[in-house]
C-alpha cells in the first residue's frame, strides 16, 4: 500500500500503548504523528502515578525499543535495584493474621512506573505528539483515515490505531456509542501514591517483598495491595513513595464516597483491620490526603469494520480489564508490537493493510476477551475461603490461551501454604 514516504500512521492517544508503538515506527523509519488531547504542560506534569506488573509483555516491548533505550530499561523500574531477575515470588496474605497463604512467581517480573515509563519512552523532544488534540470523529474512506479534533483541524493518515485508554473515541467508531461503554463491574478501587514515611516505617512498609505484598480480609471480599512506588534511593528510605490498592465488591461505591474526607475515613478504618505493615500505610496518611476512589470498569473486544484495514484500536481501547491479574500491561504490549509488524508489512507491500490488521484483530480479540474475563474472576473470588479457586491460586500470572491452557508453563508458579 503505497510507499514508505506516503505512508502515515495516526496514533491517538500518547500513554504507553501509543508511546510504545511510535518508538517501533520511528526505528522502522515509518511516519506517523501521536495526538494527545492533553495540553503539553498538562501532559509532562501529570502528577498521579502508580505501578504496574510487566512480565511476558516485556520482550514485545524491547522488540519495538531502539539499542540505546533498551540499555536504559531500569530506568522505568519502580526499585532500579531490583530487576526481576532475582524472581522472588510475591506473596499473599491473610489479613488477619498476617500468614502467608502463597507466593505467586512469574520470571523475569519487574514492576515499572507509569510516570517513569512514560518519561522513558518519550525522552520529551525524541518523539513527534501534538498535544491538545482532543478527537470528536473519524472519517475513513477505505484506503485513507482522517482525525477530526475539538478545535477544527484535521489530519489525514494512511492507517489510524487507537489508544486512547478505556473510554476510546476511536473504539466508539469502530463499533457505535452505545456498544462502546465499559460495562461498570461493580468493583470500586482506591489507588493512592503515598510518601513521607519515616526511614523506619519505609523499611517496614517492605517486610514481605521487596516490591509488593497482596493482602485480603476474611471479611471482606476484596484485596489491600502495598507497593514500592519509587524506591530509587536505596540510602534514604525516608524519601521512598509507596502506592496504597484497595479494591472491594458491594458497598460503599464510589459515587458513595463523593467527600474526601468521609472517603479517607472509611479507608482507614477499614485499613486497620489489616495486619502489618498495611495498617500503618493506611494510619500514616495524613488528614488532608485525597484518595481517588473509581469504579472498576472493563470492556471486551467484539468484531467491527475496520474500514479496510485503516482504523483499529490496541490497549485499554482494544480490553479494558481490572488490574487483578496483572495483564492489561503486557497485553497492551503485545497489541504494540504485533500493531508494527501489520504496519510493516503494509509498507513493505508484503501483504495487504486490510488484511495485515485484520490477522493482528482476529489474534488479539480473543487474548484480549480471555484477559478481561480472567481477570474479572480472578477479582470475583477475593475471600479468604474463595482464594483457591482463583485463577491467580490456580494458575498465578502466567499467559493463557483462550482454553486456559499456558502458553508458557511456569515451574512453581503458585506455591500454595497450608
Amino acid at each position: 500500500m503505497g510507499s514508505l514516504d506516503e505512508f502515515r500512521v495516526l496514533i491517538i492517544g500518547g500513554g504507553t500503548c501509543g508511546l510504545a508503538i511510535a518508538q517501533g515506527l520511528q526505528k522502522e523509519n515509518i511516519s506517523y504523528t501521536i495526538f494527545e488531547r492533553d495540553s503539553a504542560d498538562d501532559y509532562w506534569n501529570k502528577t498521579r502515578d502508580w505501578g504496574m506488573l510487566l512480565h511476558w509483555g516485556k520482550d514485545f516491548l524491547m522488540r519495538m525499543l531502539p539499542e540505546d533505550l533498551k540499555e536504559r530499561f531500569k530506568e522505568t523500574l519502580v526499585d532500579p535495584a531490583y530487576d526481576g531477575t532475582e524472581g522472588i515470588p510475591i506473596p499473599h496474605v491473610h489479613g488477619e493474621t498476617g500468614e502467608v497463604m502463597a507466593r505467586i512467581a512469574m520470571p523475569g517480573m519487574v514492576r515499572v512506573s507509569r510516570k517513569k515509563l512514560r518519561e522513558f519512552l518519550t525522552s520529551k523532544q525524541d518523539l513527534n505528539i501534538s498535544f491538545a488534540k482532543k478527537l470528536v470523529s473519524v472519517e475513513s474512506t477505505g484506503a485513507s483515515v482522517t482525525a477530526i479534533f475539538d478545535d477544527g483541524s484535521r489530519e489525514k493518515g494512511s492507517f489510524m490505531v487507537g489508544c486512547d485508554g478505556s473510554r476510546s473515541k476511536v473504539r466508539e467508531y469502530l463499533v457505535g456509542p452505545e456498544a462502546a461503554k465499559p460495562y461498570d463491574t461493580g468493583m470500586t478501587i482506591i489507588n493512592h501514591a503515598a510518601s513521607g514515611f519515616t526511614p523506619e516505617s519505609a523499611r517496614l512498609l517492605r517486610k514481605y517483598h521487596p516490591i509488593g505484598t497482596c493482602f485480603y480480609d476474611p471479611e471482606v471480599s476484596g484485596i489491600f495491595l502495598l507497593t514500592i512506588l519509587d524506591g530509587s534511593n536505596a540510602e534514604k528510605p525516608e524519601t521512598w513513595s509507596f502506592q496504597i490498592h484497595h479494591a472491594w465488591w458491594g458497598a460503599p461505591n464510589a459515587a458513595d464516597l463523593k467527600d474526601p474526607r468521609g472517603r479517607l475515613k472509611f479507608f482507614k478504618e477499614r485499613s486497620s483491620r489489616i495486619c502489618e505493615p498495611f495498617s500503618t500505610a493506611a494510619a500514616a496518611l495524613p488528614d488532608d490526603a485525597v484518595l481517588p476512589a473509581d469504579p472498576g470498569q472493563q470492556w471486551s473486544p467484539t468484531l467491527w469494520d475496520n474500514h479496510k484495514g485503516t482504523v483499529t484500536i490496541a490497549g485499554d481501547a482494544a480490553h479494558s480489564m481490572l488490574p487483578n491479574r496483572g495483564q492489561g500491561l503486557n497485553n497492551a504490549m503485545q497489541d504494540a508490537a504485533e500493531i508494527v509488524d501489520a504496519v510493516k508489512l503494509a509498507v513493505s507491500g508484503t501483504s495487504p493493510l486490510a488484511d495485515a490488521v485484520t490477522a493482528y484483530e482476529d489474534g488479539m480479540r480473543p487474548r484480549g476477551a480471555r484477559d478481561v474475563a480472567l481477570s474479572l474472576e480472578t477479582a470475583s473470588k477475593l475471600y479468604v475461603s474463595e482464594l483457591r479457586e482463583s485463577p491467580m491460586f490456580k494458575v498465578g500470572l502466567q499467559k493463557m490461551d483462550v482454553d486456559g491452557v499456558k502458553v508458557v508453563a511456569v515451574p512453581n508458579a503458585v506455591q500454595l501454604i497450608d
